[in-house]
């Protein structure tokens, strides 16, 4: 993952509502509705052994059952490639976090009544072209054995949800379902589908309590917007999911007109487009659709960067659109 697809991954799952989508919608509903995800809390994921081996997992979420103070232990790890070894790393994860629960007087008092240690899930989530091929079971990674032997060797299962496999089947229910969302986009990163997503997640999650969802998702358009070569300071004035959108849709547009005109266009041309689609989105939002569509015939002549990004400083200078077409005009 690039690091901004790596952080939209990260941002998303860092919240109650796609835990509960993830598990209600691909792994068990009836697990789900057992569940307090407003209870549920972000644990810490580095780990090490008392001979300071460390091991950092991904996520860890203590989930409270509805009614109890019992939990489940949910460990969550984002893989792009397959993994042979993934269910070693799950137990690991696992041991050692259970290792933590022990470790200590005041950490046994979060054990449940007798001294259980609470249940876990542990889940991998895959967003890699390849098919997962991996083992989920750590017991099928070991040389086969049997009778009484093979009833003493480890075992922890862990969900593979693959999210391009996700993507060509319905959720288990069928209400909007953000995890639903990333992996339609992962299996069909056209503008049309982006769009489509973009626009259902801004029309079921507008309020400011869902602010950090649509971050997430705009981290997920940006970070596809890395591989044009867009410079990182052209993409860190994308404020919102909406205007992730115009960037995506803008790049893919030139992206296309150039393929069936035949140009060969390099890296440098790449963000000089990126560079006036957002100028021109931000000359359309201060002076209106006719500036910025002149503004946008005008910079079709530019290739510098540079250049164009003095003209996107200019539109907060310019107090009409006409200043502001003159003076770019100009150079």
């Amino acid at each position: 993952m690039s690091r901004r697809h790596d952080q939209s991954y990260k941002l998303l799952f860092s919240l109650p509502l796609a835990i509960e989508h993830m598990i209600r919608g691909f792994v068990n509903y009836r697990l789900a509705d057992e569940l307090d995800f407003a209870r549920a809390e972000s644990l810490a994921t580095e780990r090490s052994t008392s001979g300071r081996v460390r091991f950092q997992a991904d996520m860890l979420w203590k989930v409270h059952f509805r009614g109890s103070s019992r939990h489940l232990l949910l460990q969550l790890e984002f893989q792009s490639a397959p993994e042979r070894y993934m269910a070693v790393r799950a137990l690991c994860y696992v041991a050692l976090h259970y290792h933590g629960l022990i470790a200590t007087k005041e950490r046994r008092a979060e054990l449940a009544p007798g001294g259980r240690l609470p249940p876990v899930l542990a889940v991998t989530v895959y967003n890699g072209r390849r098919r997962w091929t991996a083992r989920g079971n750590v017991f099928d990674l070991i040389e086969p054995v049997r009778g009484w032997l093979a009833e003493r060797q480890p075992r922890l299962p862990h969900q593979v949800l693959d999210l391009r496999t996700l993507a060509r089947q319905p959720p288990m229910a069928g209400a909007p379902n953000v995890v639903a969302w990333i992996a339609s986009m992962e299996l069909d990163p056209s503008v049309g589908n982006v769009t489509r997503v973009v626009r259902e997640v801004l029309a079921v999650y507008r309020g400011s309590e869902h602010a950090r969802l649509r971050e997430a998702f705009r981290e997920w358009v940006l970070g596809a917007a890395e591989s044009w070569g867009i410079e990182d300071e052209v993409l860190e004035e994308v404020k919102s999911l909406k205007e992730a959108g115009m960037i995506y849709a803008g790049v893919e547009e030139q992206k296309e007109r150039a393929h069936r005109e035949g140009l060969g266009r390099g890296r440098r041309e790449g963000r000089a487009e990126g560079r006036a689609t957002l100028v021109c989105r931000q000359a359309r939002l201060k002076f209106g659709g006719p500036t910025a569509e002149r503004l946008s015939r005008l910079l079709d002549d530019i290739t510098d960067p540079e250049a164009i990004a003095r003209i996107g400083d200019q539109i907060i200078e310019c107090e009409s659109g006409e200043e502001l077409l003159a003076r770019a005009g100009q150079g």
